[in-house]
């Protein structure tokens, strides 16, 4: 096997499938630039052929390797911008808004089926309302959380929900759900789920890192700093509550003996955040938060069907619709879990 410096393969085989695994690894989860992965590949490359060995027995499994590669290789400001999870703050917003993009695609088209009696405002009510809260909850959220601003993702999770709850409650009304005269037909809804995915690609990240995180790298007084310290270990990082505060007092008792200003002391804190909480934890933490998200959509899928089977109106179609996802949510939970216990 050869690649080029473009990180291009001309054949497939056992080899070119590990490599296949490290790209998407160093790519999807650790975010690593282009021009760094062309230049992996390539080295993976030139190691096979001239030793003759198989990639995994020379670089062990492609996500460790790609594990050490975004550790080792990248800058550590630019590493410093990623959550426990690898990602930025754009990742997580232009991933979940494609995400989000197709889970109310698919609620758009089953609801098509199942819901013919309900009026063109019920359903413009539903897809806006329905819109809002996957957009905040896949995109917002978690863009939020990785930019260390976790009071301000919980306030606006608060607030998709409460307009959530509000357009489902206004479109079940009898004075809404009976009028007929406002032309919206329900296979229309399906195009809010293709809007929210064209956003989330056409965005530019570099707009959406801005957004979510407009004083990244700046200079910082020490209450401003040890204040970021704070939200970072706790939202960008994922730590305990308890244990991002006591890391801020240990920071903020050794300033107070050394008496020194806290960046010159102690450096850009998404440096410093990132150093606090780098290594293997990282990864076992990553995967503990990948299990609880897939229980929690084993729940909400099962909210979702037993909503559907109390319906005497539903048709099969939502009810199987909510079977599969839930089975897809534990298959990918007990996944987690296995890898849980390997580490």
């Amino acid at each position: 096997m050869t690649k080029t410096a473009a990180g291009t393969r001309p054949g497939h085989s056992d080899r070119d499938a590990w490599a296949d695994k490290l790209e998407l690894d160093l790519t999807l989860v650790h975010s690593v630039p282009r021009e760094l992965v062309n230049r992996v590949l390539a080295e993976v490359a030139e190691a096979v052929t001239e030793t003759g060995q198989p990639a995994e027995e020379l670089f062990g499994p492609a996500e460790e390797y790609a594990t050490a590669v975004a550790t080792e290789r990248v800058d550590a400001g630019l590493r410093s911008t990623r959550d426990f999870e690898g990602r930025t703050s754009a990742t997580h917003f232009r991933q979940g808004m494609v995400a989000g993009g197709i889970a109310v695609l698919i609620m758009a088209v089953v609801g098509t089926f199942n819901s013919e009696e309900l009026s063109g405002a019920s359903t413009l009510l539903l897809s806006l309302s329905t819109s809002v809260f996957v957009a905040v909850g896949f995109a917002v959220f978690p863009a939020l959380r990785a930019a260390g601003r976790a009071r301000a993702a919980w306030l606006y999770g608060a607030i998709a929900g409460v307009i959530a709850a509000v357009g489902v409650y206004l479109a079940v009304l009898p004075a809404i759900r009976d009028a007929h005269s406002f032309p919206f037909p329900p296979i229309a809804a399906a195009g809010c789920g293709v809007l929210l995915g064209a956003l989330g690609l056409a965005i530019p990240a570099r707009a959406v890192n801005r957004w979510f995180s407009p004083g990244e790298g700046r200079r910082l007084d020490d209450e401003q700093w040890l204040r970021r310290l704070g939200e970072l270990l706790y939202g960008r990082h994922g730590l305990p509550l308890r244990t991002a505060q006591r890391h801020v007092t240990e920071a903020r008792e050794h300033l107070a003996a050394t008496g020194r200003a806290a960046q010159q002391e102690l450096g850009q804190v998404e440096v410093y955040a990132m150093d606090l909480t780098d290594g293997p934890g990282r990864a076992v933490q990553r995967v503990r938060h990948q299990f609880l998200g897939s229980l929690s959509s084993m729940a909400v899928f099962a909210v979702l069907f037993t909503l559907t089977l109390m319906d005497s109106d539903s048709s099969g179609a939502a009810l199987w619709v909510h079977v599969v996802l839930f089975v897809c949510s534990g298959a990918t939970a007990v996944t987690f879990l296995r890898k849980m216990r390997v580490r």
